[in-house]
């Protein structure tokens, strides 16, 4: 089984955990609750005893003091972004706000990339156990 959706808002990175007087606080924690009925939405069938591969694009927005030439190259959506967030982090961020365990996934790909419309694309594939 495999799906795939888009989620058309700029890219977010986990945030570090906060610690506080006898308890921990997670920063994302408002972020993830918005994002979940999103992915409940799409994957609310999604059989999660199977093995997971998750695939992330996202795209980051283009910033306005980029110089006219970088700005060009962007628009195509090829260039890669190797600036803050990184990539571990985002992939935290979305697979904490999906709707089964994520210990289940044993693949994930994740590509940073500017352009002039911010997301982030998801494809998440079922694989079979060899027999």
């Amino acid at each position: 089984m495999k799906v795939s959706f888009c989620i058309e808002h700029e890219p977010k990175a986990q945030k570090r955990h906060r610690f506080g007087k006898g308890f921990v606080y997670d920063p994302s924690r408002g972020e993830k609750q918005a994002l979940r009925p999103l992915f409940s939405k799409h994957l609310g069938h999604f059989p999660s005893s199977e093995p997971v591969a998750v695939t992330l694009a996202c795209y980051m927005p283009i910033r306005p003091s980029y110089t006219k030439k970088n700005k060009l190259l962007m628009q195509g959506e090829k260039y890669q972004h190797t600036n803050t967030p990184d990539w571990d982090n985002i992939a935290k961020f979305y697979m904490d706000c999906l709707p089964f365990n994520d210990k289940v996934i044993f693949k994930a790909e994740v590509g940073k990339y500017y352009s002039p419309r911010p997301r982030v694309e998801i494809t998440i594939e079922t694989k079979k156990r060899p027999s």
